[in-house]
């Protein structure tokens, strides 16, 4: 379908560097991903990996538990025995073995929702599931022809927001996290980017309907248990830009705006869409922007080309005084800041491989290591201002990053035939990056 390259289609480079020869090695020298004499380091990694299942460990990965793996003859009765989920519930059609995408940790860090796919003779059957950390096995809380393609909790870890394919367009869904719960269908179109403000029981959406239904549009949606309407529209008609963010506190709003011009300028307004304020003019070309955690800054980029995923640097933007400082001037595909601020991790290019790096504030560039992304993980970068509201690529204490795909030593060239990539753990430290699993797409938990 034409229109999955909202998040399906993108990747960055499809050849992963030379992992099979190294692989068995790497597996059983894999060592616990703590930095020197500071403790092992804090949160959960959600990954998918062997049999496209769904997997959670800890930085060390030392024995990760499998969420979607049938049950065999053991059971979970204590922590840490694989698998998790014993099937009870539903049991899959008969054929293929489904497959699972999506992991998504909720705000607390107690559930993971994913998504799940079935192949039968009448096609695919999908699904979005919630698996309960103090409570097994997990639950299906959506089943539909349609393709989920990124999910989204709401803070009180109860509903999901989630993007499903429907011919030739997106709905944006709510679903509660419960069995057998009717779903309501927010919007529909192509594009479609949301943010949600707690506080406000608001929804900032930006999207296109379907053809001859209105034109491109930004604007607030009041949502309560009663149903939802429109309050304000910000904008009308086409603007470069993806997702309208509220900061991190839920005191404003940022998005972009056509000032009839010729300029496209990103704004900020207050939380209920009042007294927006031009803060930059922007280049040609597609803005992303991200909030910083303390809610004082905006990191923006254009990209230089449209159709391209490189970026033409990052700036950040001073809330308060209106400054712009220039952060990097080399082209970027992809950054997220870490919970504690202190760094901007960013994924830079090269002639055969990308690098990690990190900046802080005021300070100089540090590169981490080349790497070749996985197709799922190019996926993410693609629109990483929507995925950087739901899913985290920093571990909690801000001490490394995790990805999928294939490290590069300085100066080596990507294998011609890609292989399978591996999950990595990246310190910040300096530390050298550690596989601890196989994997394709891989996610840090909150706490």
């Amino acid at each position: 379908m034409t229109n999955r390259i909202l998040i399906l289609t993108a990747v960055i480079l499809t050849a992963i560097s030379s992992l099979s020869a190294r692989r068995s090695t790497a597996a059983k020298s894999r060592k616990p991903a703590a930095a020197a004499g500071s403790g092992p380091i804090a949160g959960r990694i959600a990954y998918v990996g062997e049999g496209r299942n769904l997997y959670v460990c800890g930085a060390a990965c030392a024995k990760p538990v499998c969420i979607t793996c049938a049950s065999r003859a053991e059971q979970a009765f204590a922590d840490g025995v694989t698998p998790a989920a014993l099937n009870a519930g539903p049991q899959p059609l008969a054929g293929p073995a489904a497959s699972y995408d999506l992991p998504t940790f909720s705000p607390d860090g107690g559930q993971i929702a994913y998504a799940s796919a079935q192949r039968s003779r009448g096609g695919y059957s999908f699904a979005v599931n919630v698996y309960d950390f103090t409570r097994r096995p997990p639950i299906s809380i959506f089943q539909s022809p349609e393709h989920p393609i990124y999910l989204y909790w709401l803070p009180d870890g109860q509903r999901i927001f989630f993007l499903a394919e429907n011919d030739n367009s997106l709905d944006l869904i709510l679903a509660e996290v419960r069995e057998n719960r009717p779903v309501r269908v927010l919007l529909n179109g192509l594009p479609l980017f949301f943010d949600w403000n707690q506080a406000a029981g608001d929804l900032a959406f930006h999207y296109a309907p379907p053809e001859d239904k209105g034109p491109e549009q930004s604007g607030l949606m009041e949502i309560t248990a009663a149903g939802q309407r429109v309050v304000k529209i910000l904008s009308r008609g086409a603007n470069p830009f993806r997702t309208p963010v509220w900061s991190p506190d839920g005191s404003h709003l940022a998005y972009v705006i056509d000032n009839q011009r010729g300029e496209f300028v990103l704004t900020v307004a207050n939380a209920d869409g009042s007294a927006p304020r031009p803060m930059v003019g922007l280049a040609p070309g597609t803005t992303a922007f991200i909030w910083s955690p303390d809610s004082k800054s905006l990191a923006f980029s254009t990209l230089k080309k449209e159709g391209r995923m490189s970026y033409d640097g990052i700036n950040l933007l001073d809330l308060a005084s209106g400054n712009v400082t220039a952060l990097v001037s080399d082209s970027v595909i992809a950054y997220a800041f870490s919970p504690n601020g202190k760094w901007l991790a960013y994924i830079g290019t090269g002639e055969t491989a990308n690098t990690w790096n990190v900046i802080s504030p005021g300070g100089k560039p540090r590169k981490l290591c080349n790497f070749i992304a996985s197709s799922a993980e190019s996926a993410v970068y693609r629109v990483f201002d929507q995925y950087a509201l739901s899913h985290r690529l920093w571990s909690p204490d801000s001490r490394a990053i995790v990805f999928a795909g294939g490290i590069l030593k300085e100066g080596q060239a990507p294998a011609l035939v890609s292989a399978s990539p591996s999950v990595w753990v990246l310190p910040v430290d300096g530390e050298a990056p550690r596989p601890i699993a196989d994997g394709s797409v891989a996610f840090w938990s909150p706490r």
